[in-house]
């Protein structure tokens, strides 16, 4: 059967890179020149992980650095707001689409922009999105489709999309009809794609297309682009990890006010992007917060404005069910009980804000007027003596220094995250007490191929780890749990680490794509977080708090902690 999946969530990494401003500062080899729609520059200092491709539809681009990257270059029929909200696209469409429900079929209209164009003139009409649907629509080779995507949701419930008026009305029809279809070409991580210079003869040769992605040193296709800004393959320096967007001069609606928006690579490091900022080589930061760094860029003001927020991120343990050690759910329970997620929290995002709490859901979040809290009531406190129990029943027994011994295996459990990030190393040095506590040995590693491809056997893809930790960054869409949660079929992971999921679990995410109404949505996925409570394939720690910070000369900057990002609505910012 194949497995339906949804739109994707993106993994929140970091790492520390070298700054290489200067590259940036007056005249740069970078490329980018001036252009009579913007003026003036903005010097965006990405703390993730640079990356090494650009197609957000597989795992290698699915990064919050390339989601920053591509905030604004593809036509996205919906975009999602800073409030969780979505709001219709009122410069790619020339109204709001419509849907219509009649027994197990659903219309969706959208009208295209009658000036609607990519970059190199080519007109994007109803063409592109037939494309877009018949390149996401299957994972399953035997159906023509690709097991390298991440995500197939929505777009494998449509069984039909046409064109209109010179291609211009695009009518797609879904069956059964899909609850989310707001979520479908839409977004950064799933916009309309260009046919004319993606399409292949063959589904296998698409395929391959997809799976081998958008290397970065080539930039996208044709450097093409559907929306304000633009970036050329020459305005792209890998070894310095700067890329330079400029204005679409084909773009028909309201083009960049500025003239180059910049994106440095400066890592995770606090001492660079405080200096950065107080030297005006940086003009907008957006890191993964730490104590020390919120510390030093507040002390910036007024020079430059901060803010935290809760947004729909939330860091979590994976554990692999594919070890021999967490195959035993036995053990993945005991290494749940034995942590003190309160004190986790206490020492690490709550350092720097007092709205930092537990999270005890795996779908919705604390702020979020859905959530509610299905942990069962043993994971709310510590509990090494339970944590025990359950290992003294799946055959484990305390060794001479306590830590619990089988067959003369020592239950020693490797912990992976990112490299060179403090807030996951402090993590880990504060679980690995607790851990020890109940029997249990636990080890730090940062893992600089946690996120790459499968061709790197210690990633989180192949399958080469014990237990990870990491952040999803999310939507307000429901439909984003489902590659998360499923179960795995053939070489179809998607974005199930743990390689986890029950029959039940995956018929509840069925009904919940052919659901509307939100509170029926809420009562399914409760369902399903107190199922993936009892399975312990992952835990969820806290709401990540995301952390902005811009010098005073830039106005319109604002926060949008979702998938989105920080760069949502750059092609609005002004210099001053």
């Amino acid at each position: 059967m194949k497995l339906s999946k949804r739109t994707a969530m993106l993994v929140a990494t970091g790492v520390t890179g070298a700054m290489v401003l200067s590259a940036c500062g007056g005249d740069s080899d970078s490329g980018g020149g001036e252009s009579a729609s913007g003026e003036g520059r903005v010097v965006f200092g990405e703390a993730t992980d640079w990356p090494e491709n650009l197609f957000p539809l597989i795992s290698a681009g699915n990064a919050t650095s390339t989601a920053d990257i591509e905030a604004e270059l593809l036509p996205q029929a919906y975009e999602i707001q800073p409030d969780f909200t979505v709001q219709w696209n009122d410069e790619f469409l020339t109204e709001e689409p419509t849907s219509e429900v009649v027994g197990d079929s659903q219309t969706v209209t959208y009208k295209i922009n009658p000036d609607a164009v990519w970059s190199d003139g080519t007109p994007i009409t109803a063409d592109d999105f037939e494309f877009s649907w018949r390149m996401q629509r299957s994972s399953d080779p035997a159906a023509g489709g690709c097991p390298a995507l991440l995500s197939t949701s929505g777009y494998d419930q449509m069984t039909a999309v046409e064109g209109a008026d010179e291609g211009k009305t695009v009518t797609v029809t879904y069956s059964p009809p899909f609850a989310d279809w707001q979520s479908s070409f839409a977004g950064n991580n799933s916009p309309v794609f260009p046919a004319h210079l993606m399409d292949k003869d063959t589904p296998e040769a698409l395929c391959e297309s997809i799976s081998t992605g958008w290397p970065i040193a080539d930039g996208l296709p044709g450097d093409i682009s559907g929306g304000p800004w633009q970036l050329k393959k020459e305005n792209i320096n890998v070894g310095q990890q700067i890329v330079v967007l400029t204005p679409n001069e084909n773009y028909w609606g309201e083009k960049p006010q500025l003239a180059q928006l910049v994106i440095q690579g400066i890592g995770n490091d606090p001492t660079t992007a405080v200096q950065g900022l107080s030297s005006g080589e940086l003009n907008v930061i957006y890191p993964q917060p730490q104590l020390d760094l919120v510390d030093q860029v507040q002390g910036l003001e007024p020079n430059v404005t901060s803010e935290i927020n809760f947004g729909l991120s939330f860091e979590h343990l994976d554990f692999n069910t594919t070890d021999p050690i967490l195959s035993d759910v036995n053990v993945r329970k005991a290494f749940a009980l034995a942590l003190n997620r309160q004190e986790i929290v206490d020492q690490t995002v709550g350092q720097f804000s007092s709205d930092a709490q537990v999270l005890n859901n795996h779908i919705w979040k604390n702020n979020q007027p859905e959530y509610q809290d299905n942990a069962p009531a043993e994971y709310n406190a510590p509990d090494p003596e339970g944590a025990k129990a359950l290992l003294q029943q799946s055959g484990w027994t305390p060794g001479p220094d306590g830590i619990f011994t089988k067959g003369g295996q020592r239950l020693s459990i490797r912990v992976d995250t990112t490299a060179n990030n403090p807030l996951r190393q402090t993590t880990i040095e504060v679980m690995i007490p607790q851990l020890a506590a109940a029997g249990i040995e636990a080890t730090f590693n940062a893992n600089p191929d946690i996120f790459a491809g499968p061709d790197k056997p210690t990633s989180l893809i192949a399958g080469g780890f014990q237990a990870a930790l990491f952040a999803w960054v999310g939507n307000p869409f429901v439909s984003s749990q489902p590659p998360i949660y499923q179960q795995v079929v053939g070489d179809a992971v998607g974005q199930n680490y743990s390689r986890i999921g029950t029959p039940e679990i995956d018929a509840l995410f069925d009904q919940l794509m052919v659901t509307p109404e939100r509170e029926q949505q809420v009562a399914i996925t409760n369902q399903i977080d107190s199922l993936l409570w009892e399975q312990m394939g992952t835990l969820p720690l806290y709401q990540k708090p995301t952390f902005i910070a811009y010098t005073s000369n830039i106005e319109g900057v604002e926060d949008n902690p979702t998938q989105a990002g920080p760069l949502w609505n750059a092609s609005t910012w002004t210099v001053q």
